[in-house]
């Protein structure tokens, strides 16, 4: 057994292989102290870097839209001779781009106001399509459920979403009404 620990100095030999253990752990630990380490994380990450990507959450959610909305979808599809659901179709890819790019509170509190509004408006309410899968910053995620007076996260995230999600579209619609 003196063989496998090695020398008289068995103890020392532990101690020399649990140091680099401990550089290796530290350097896999996350940037911003309270998180869990993020597999694969080195310790060059840095969350300013705008070349690094950022995990995204991944969620499926209901395309919904309000009754009040269908006329004017109606409208731009005549207007462009294309159908109705070809509107929806372009309507929720380009709400899913917009989705993906949103960083943070400062474009979420532009969607506030007509999420909130949309949120407490149960009836009324169009599912539109089939659900689809979405992709959200973690940062947007907090900061839309603070936005809906959440702080607490406990509204179900693919519902915090779908509403600012049917606020982008919303706003989209508008803005495609409008040219």
């Amino acid at each position: 057994m003196a063989e496998r620990r090695g020398e008289a100095g068995g103890a020392e030999s532990n101690d020399r292989n649990a140091a680099p253990a401990v550089e290796q752990a530290a350097s896999a630990e996350s940037p911003v102290k309270g998180e869990a380490p993020v597999r694969g994380a080195s310790a060059e990450f840095h969350p300013a870097n705008p070349s690094q990507k950022i995990a995204k959450v991944k969620l499926v959610i209901s395309y919904r839209l309000p009754l009040r909305i269908e006329p004017e979808v109606a409208d731009i599809a005549e207007r462009d001779a294309v159908t109705v659901e070809y509107v929806l179709r372009g309507m929720a890819r380009d709400g899913r781009e917009v989705l993906r790019e949103m960083r943070g509170g400062r474009d979420v509190e532009v969607l506030a106001p007509e999420a909130t509004s949309l949120e407490r408006v149960a009836v009324g309410i169009k599912t539109v399509g089939e659900p689809m899968t979405v992709y959200v910053r973690p940062d947007t995620l907090a900061a839309m459920h603070h936005a809906l007076g959440d702080p607490w996260s406990v509204m179900p995230r693919a519902t915090v979403v779908g509403v600012f999600f049917t606020a982008i579209v919303v706003r989209l619609l508008a803005a495609r009404r409008a040219g």
